[in-house]
């Protein structure tokens, strides 16, 4: 699921390029179906809570992602299979453009919400199995990494703070939800609590939004 995950990013750059010479002009942006609150609201176009997680704005943006997203999603895929890691992916990726739909009133695109949502789903991983030593220095590095680009995105402009904030979110309640059972300290109880946090979160926020923007 990573390469079509990849691929579908890489893929939809290129038709940009091709089809509108460039893929940082805003109009083109919202055509694609970037995330910008108004239109989701007003125009009923929810669609964009999960079309936007594919387009990115310029090279360097791709680029970044592109490899980040290769290496970590290689790595979270191989921990968990297939079918939960395109969950997480998915559901971080939905979920952090959620909270910036909620909360920011820039139009917002990218794979960072899916890719914060991977860097906090092994920090969870290695909360659930903390023997593990190998996810114990994972979660380090990636808690330190998170920690780093918030405070880059605090002092940046163009960069979708609560985006990676809600990505990091959703992506460690669902991992707690499906994250593998084998010798893991959390029960059956945690797990579906954890579910349910997501369910009244999304509908908060989503109500939020519609408030906000109505």
């Amino acid at each position: 699921m990573t390469y079509l995950f990849l691929a579908i990013n890489i893929i939809v750059y290129i038709y940009m390029l091709i089809r509108f010479g460039t893929t940082e002009n805003t109009l083109v942006l919202l055509k694609m179906g970037a995330n910008f609150s108004p239109f989701i609201v007003q125009a009923q176009e929810w669609w964009r809570l999960l079309t936007a997680a594919f387009l990115h704005i310029g090279i360097q943006h791709i680029v970044m992602n592109g490899i980040t997203l290769y290496f970590l999603g290689m790595e979270l895929e191989k921990l968990m299979g297939h079918w939960r890691f395109t969950v997480v992916y998915l559901v971080a990726a939905i979920g952090g453009n959620i909270f910036s739909f909620a909360f920011s009133e820039s139009v917002s695109a990218g794979a960072s919400t899916a890719i914060f949502g991977m860097f906090a789903s092994i920090i969870v991983l290695s909360k659930m199995y903390p023997h593990s030593y190998a996810l114990k220095q994972r979660a380090t590095s990636y808690t330190v990494l998170i920690i780093l680009n918030v405070l880059t995105g605090l002092t940046s402009s163009g960069i979708d703070n609560w985006g990676h904030f809600g990505g990091a979110i959703y992506g460690a309640l669902i991992t707690l939800f499906v994250g593998l059972t084998i010798k893991s300290k959390i029960s059956s109880k945690e797990r579906l609590f954890a579910l349910v946090i997501v369910a009244i979160l999304t509908v908060l926020l989503v109500m939020y939004g519609i408030y906000k923007y109505s």
